[in-house]
């Protein structure tokens, strides 16, 4: 394996390249030539019932990426379809009639809807916060069959070619399901320890036949912070595991260390190029979450966006977002929990010198955002969205103060040469006790100390904003982009009370075209479009006790989904 560092005044990641097929997924240190062996991330090839499997695996073609002619009008995937795009082809639903969207229905639920429905022609799917998985008709919101894994939380499902793949989060599986009557095709064995706290929460990602499994699992606190990540790759016909590339690597994390670090984990997803099968997929913070002492050594590899060669399982290159001596420098290792997160796309941009570049985005719970050659991981561009402050404090007994920044809390978008996204202003008061630590949140503020923010559209190329729109309310909602419209949201706050109000924008200046207040807190995942309907899923929905049957006590509403249809 050869090591190439590009080390710049305002960069400095590192790319990986393999030449010995024994290779398979060790990583050098990019800190350190002389890490031995037993400190680099290691990568297993699993040995299953079928020996010939991991062969094949590469050979079988047959996969959805959501951009077929065919999918026009479907959303089979989280984030809309395998390069993490969130824009949809449909035509139905635009400028000239967006003023006659009304509620056709909505579809409540009792427990929390964290992701939009995945939508095939005239059926829906989606996965509850607790983990059932739900299929409905779409014209009318009928239920055709719910599925209790009871494995939860999750963040999205992926459907291709009559299957539907999920996760089962606190069981640390995937499985396939048949899309027509939810019985399972297969359950893959539990991909990690789950008495440690280990999970799999992030959408499954797919490339011919291999399913991408990223790990999850809390840090301390508030877990225990015994997970330490890893990628999966299983067979997409039979579920066995096929590779297995761990994710920490150095000192920090050796077996002796009591209590253990971890961290690193690749809880939220990513994106893949489906013409070179490379997944591009950000990577936590490290644990414990506020207290470094037990790992200042440089923390690979968390904060880091890493490039995957599927057929192979090897790391090809990985950028740091927030380490020693990058573009993001800090003092000590991350000790705010700033997370790279939140999935990545891998688009076409074409430059101002008329070249065109594979381009990977990315960005972390700071507000860092990075644009990065999807060959070699290199820097393009990078920017800090808002204002930070007080973030170079770290943590200690008495805290840092209230620290501001306007970090990123949800998938963005992207469509030709502009991507779209929302930062949410979070101000925290860090605090160390013992080797790990805690956070406070301000008054008047919601989960992770979320205030206000920022919707931004921003050039692909060159990082320059095209328009911006400041929010009242923290706009954590994914955006999604369809036929010149720009759709995401915000969350109202106070009076015991959340509402999300659904925002349509002119996709070019940010004019608002349409709004409408769902009842409840929109999940940040965001919304999806599909067979002429916008769905928007939803937290606890709000309800009136005036219209309850019984006076004396109110109907709890756990979730909801929302769906639109034209008058």
């Amino acid at each position: 394996m050869t090591l190439v560092i590009f080390l710049g005044s305002s960069n400095f990641q590192h790319v990986f390249s393999s030449t010995d097929e024994s290779s398979s997924g060790q990583l050098s240190s990019p800190l350190s030539s002389s890490l031995a062996s037993s400190d680099q991330p290691s990568s297993s090839t699993v040995i299953t019932s079928n020996d010939s499997l991991n062969n094949n695996a590469a050979g079988l073609e047959t996969f959805e990426t959501g951009m077929e002619a065919e999918n026009k009008n479907n959303w089979i995937f989280v984030n809309h379809d395998i390069l993490g795009t969130r824009n949809s082809n449909q035509t139905e639903i635009g400028k000239s009639n967006i003023d006659n969207l009304e509620v056709k229905w909505r579809l409540n639920n009792t427990f929390e809807i964290q992701e939009p429905p995945i939508i095939v022609g005239n059926t829906g799917y989606f996965q509850d916060y607790i983990g059932n998985i739900i299929s409905f008709d779409t014209t009318n919101g009928d239920i055709n069959w719910k599925l209790e894994t009871g494995g939860g939380p999750t963040m999205g499902l992926y459907y291709s070619n009559g299957a539907i793949y999920a996760t089962v989060g606190t069981e640390a599986k995937i499985i396939s399901i048949d899309a027509e009557n939810g019985e399972i095709i297969w359950e893959s064995p539990a991909l990690g320890d789950t008495s440690l706290g280990y999970a799999i929460n992030s959408p499954p990602l797919l490339w011919k036949d291999y399913v991408l499994a990223g790990s999850g699992g809390s840090g301390l606190p508030p877990g225990e912070g015994y997970v330490k990540g890893n990628i999966t790759a299983l067979n997409k016909t039979t579920g066995y595991i096929i590779w297995n590339i761990d994710t920490t690597a150095g000192e920090w994390v050796d077996d002796e260390k009591n209590p253990p670090n971890g961290g690193a984990t690749a809880w939220s997803g990513g994106s893949i190029d489906p013409d070179t099968g490379i997944a591009y997929i950000p990577l936590g913070s490290a644990s414990p979450n506020f207290n470094a002492s037990t790992r200042l050594t440089p923390n690979l590899y968390s904060n880091h966006m890493v490039a995957v060669d599927i057929p192979s399982g090897n790391i090809i290159w990985a950028t740091p977002f927030i380490a020693h001596g990058t573009v993001l420098d800090i003092d000590v290792p991350d000790s705010h929990d700033w997370d790279a997160s939140w999935g990545s796309s891998v688009s076409n941009v074409r430059f101002d010198n008329g070249t065109v570049k594979k381009v990977v985005i990315g960005h972390d719970k700071a507000g860092n955002l990075i644009a990065m050659d999807a060959i070699s991981g290199k820097e393009i561009w990078w920017t800090t969205l808002g204002k930070q402050i007080g973030t170079e404090k770290l943590p200690s007994p008495e805290g840092t103060g209230m620290t501001w920044s306007h970090g990123v809390y949800n998938f963005h978008a992207v469509d030709n040469d502009t991507l779209y996204i929302t930062s949410t202003n979070r101000g925290l008061n860090f605090f160390t006790d013992g080797i790990s630590g805690h956070k406070e949140a301000p008054d008047e503020s919601i989960e992770q100390g979320l205030v206000n923010g920022t919707i931004y559209a921003i050039e692909l190329k060159n990082g320059n904003v095209k328009w911006k729109i400041d929010t009242e309310y923290p706009p954590r909602v994914s955006p999604m982009i369809s036929n010149e419209i720009l759709y995401t949201g915000y969350i109202e706050f106070g009076n015991n009370e959340r509402n999300g109000i659904v925002l349509a924008l002119d996709k070019d200046t940010g004019e608002k075209l349409w709004e409408y207040n769902v009842d409840a807190s929109i999940s940040p995942v965001g919304p999806s479009i599909g067979n002429e309907m916008l769905f928007i899923p939803t937290e606890k929905v709000n309800v009136d006790g005036d219209n309850n049957d019984d006076e004396d006590e109110e109907e709890e509403i756990g979730g909801s989904i929302v769906a639109f249809g034209l008058k």
